[in-house]
Order: C-alpha cells, then structure tokens, then sequence
C-alpha cells in the first residue's frame, strides 16, 4: 500500500514535470512564431513605407515664381524727377507700388530701355537717350533680379556707353543679357538656380537705330542661326529657357510677320517663355506650340513701366505674372496672370513738354479715377485716362483666359 502511494507520487511528479516542459515548449513556440509574424510584417510595412515615401517625394512640387513688367524709358523729365538735392538721382518711388509683388515673386524681370552711360556722358531723352547709373542700383533695391540690357537705344552712347551700363550692373546681383564688353560675355549664357531649378537667360534686339557696333559682340541681334545655337546650348545647363525679345512695331497692338516668325522659331527650338517689349503699347499673351509639340508662352509685348510718352496707350502697360512648376522631371508654365498697370504723372499742359513730376507706376487695381484727373495726359490732345478706358483697351488686347480675378474695377 506505501509502495502504491510511492509509485502514485512519482507518476505526479512526472505528470507534472512532463506538462511544465510541454508548456514551455508552447510558449516557445508562440514566441517562434510572433518573432517570425513580427518580421514578416515588418518586411512588408518597411517596404509600403518606402513605395510611400518614394510616391511622396516623386509627387512634391518645386514651384519658382515669375514676375515681368515693360519698358524702363528714361525720358528727361523722368530723371528730372528723379533728381535729388546732393545731384545724384533716386528712381525707387517710382516703383514703389509693385514692392510686395518684387518682395514676395522669385524672378523679377524687366526691361532696361535706356542706355545706363550715366552723367559723364551726357544725360539725355528722345531721341538718342542716356540714363544715370543709378538705375542698376535703383532697380536691386526694389528687388528685380532679372534685366534685359538688349534695345534699340543700347548704342545710343556707342560702346562707352555699354562700357560704363556694365560697369553699374557688375555691381549688383541682378542677372542680365544683351550688351557685351568682350567675345567672351557674348559667348556666356547667363544662368541662375532658383528652388532647384536652372534657368538660361537669352535677350536678342531687331535692331539698333542704324547705329552700328563698334565690334560684332556688343549687342544680341536677332539670327535665326545664332538663336538655334544660343538655344541649344542654353538647354544642355538649364532645366528652363526664358528669352527676352525686343521686337515689333511702336505703337501697335498685334505683333508683326518679324514677330511671329520668331516666336515660332523659338518655340521650334525649346524655349519655355518669351518676354516682348519695345512696341511701348500692350500686345497679346498666346501659348505657342513647338515642333516637338512643346508649349511657349509668349508674352508679345508688355508696354511702357515708367516713361513720358505722351498718350495713354503709351501709358498702359501690364505686368505678367506665373509660375514655374516641377514636377518629377516635368516643369510646367502655370497661373498665367495678365496685371494691367497704368503709368501716372502730372504736370501743366501747357508746359508738357519741359517739365512733368510725380511720376509712378501703379497696378490699375490701385489706381482710382480722382489720380487720373490729375494725370497731365486727360484731355491733352484728346486723350482720356480713365479705369473705364484702361479696361476698354486691356480687354481689347489681353484674352480673357490670361486676366484672372481682374474685373476692371479698383
């Protein structure tokens, strides 16, 4: 019977060891298999989280800002105004409206009309013109970062002249193209990196007044075969190509054959957008397409900025404004926005001709019809300036698809 109880006890104890070991067993194996779960499913987490981040970064976009406005014309009486006591000149007040645009936009253009000689070498207006030095500085400080140096009045103060505008620019940060000291400059293609992307920077002028240039390499004349190189070239340093063109007929509203021929010719060749001025009236944006089926925006002609020509079609002119979007390896043109600007000054009438001050460009969106009574230009000689004439003409010229929120009111 003790025997039987001995036997009972052990049997116990070995029951008992013998489901201690089967359940450490279990539990090891549980273990085994959620360590195996947990790396499976980390495997396959990591790798969604990278196809997300991967999808993520593929999908960002890199956007670059643009802003461009017209013809910088130095009339004697806008630097008269600009004339300050201690004989130096200041044209920044001029600007002074468009300072949030300059502050806010990552690509400032504009177009430097007027041969910057300065006073050494005879400041001068109409027809042959020279404007201070001051310019370049001028225009930095408000922001533009981006100027065309290729007129029709470049050689107005022969190669000095390119010399001493140069020299004024050199001493800013502002890119520019169009006038050159040397082969060399002739031969380098401006470029300028903004969010990531490579721009080249191209400015050609129809001509230059009959002046001739002391060397080939002064001034960038429009050539279909220089252009197709120019182009090409630009293309193998930069992601975008923007072009200025100074082209067309003054004082018209539609762009010629010259135009047209070689708004085609650069869309043929990859340029993304075309900048126009000289026409010192407004004329159409359109979007050109390529030979590749590519897409150019050319902006033919964006009027006067500040000047004293002495009408209000003279007077209206437009800011452009757009973006540069990358997407991946895509960069797209979009938001296209045509801002109509009105140049302001007053003066008397019958004095029109030797003095006129406070002059200012303003968006129209700023401008009321109490400052256009006080423009020296209402009724002078039968013109009107008014918001309800600038809208008339801006309409007239600008496609609705490029006017945006603009309502022709203030």
């Amino acid at each position: 019977m003790a025997q039987n109880r001995k036997r009972k006890k052990r049997w116990m104890k070995k029951r008992t060891r013998n489901r201690l070991i089967l359940a450490g067993g279990l539990i090891v194996f549980v273990l085994l298999i959620y360590g195996l779960i947990s790396l499976i499913a980390s495997v396959f987490f990591s790798s969604d989280e990278n196809v997300d981040n991967k999808t993520t970064t593929a999908n960002e976009q890199t956007v670059v800002s643009f802003m461009g406005v017209g013809d910088n014309l130095i009339h004697d009486t806008v630097y008269k105004d600009a004339l300050q006591e201690d004989g130096t000149y200041d044209f920044t007040d001029m600007y002074a409206n468009f300072s949030e645009d300059l502050k806010n936009t990552d690509i400032k253009f504009i177009n430097q009309e007027t041969v910057l000689g300065g006073v050494d070498l005879g400041l001068s207006g109409y027809p042959t013109f020279n404007s201070p030095t001051e310019i370049a500085k001028n225009l930095e400080s408000v922001g533009f970062n981006l100027v065309n140096l290729a007129s029709n009045h470049c050689l107005d103060r022969m190669e000095q002249g390119i010399a001493n505008e140069l020299a004024a620019f050199d001493e800013t940060n502002i890119v520019h193209d169009g006038v050159y000291n040397t082969q060399e400059e002739f031969d380098t293609i401006p470029t300028f990196t903004k969010n990531g992307i490579t721009f080249s920077f191209l400015a050609y002028t129809y001509g230059t007044n009959g002046i001739q240039p002391t060397y080939t390499y002064n001034v960038s004349y429009f050539d279909d075969a220089q252009i197709q190189s120019d182009v090409q070239r630009a293309k193998e340093i930069s992601d975008v190509v923007i072009v200025s063109a100074h082209w067309g007929d003054e004082n018209t509203f539609e762009p010629n054959d010259f135009q047209k021929h070689y708004a085609q010719l650069f869309a043929d060749c990859g340029v993304d957008v075309v900048i126009g001025t000289h026409p010192h009236t407004i004329q159409p944006v359109e979007w050109i397409e390529g030979s590749k089926g590519n897409k150019m925006l050319c902006v033919y002609s964006l009027g006067n900025f500040i000047g004293g020509m002495l009408t209000t079609d003279n007077a209206i002119g437009g800011e452009i404004k757009f973006d540069f979007v990358k997407e991946g390896e895509k960069i797209s043109i979009e938001n296209v926005e045509w801002i109509p600007t009105i140049i302001h000054f007053e003066g008397d009438q019958a004095n029109i001709m030797e003095e006129r001050s406070n002059y200012q460009a303003y968006k129209v969106s700023q401008y009321t019809d109490k400052l256009a009574k006080k423009h020296v230009l209402n009724n002078y000689e039968g013109n009107v300036v008014s918001l309800e004439y600038i809208d008339s003409k801006t309409r007239e010229v600008i496609s609705a698809e490029f006017l945006g929120e603009y309502d022709g009111t203030n």
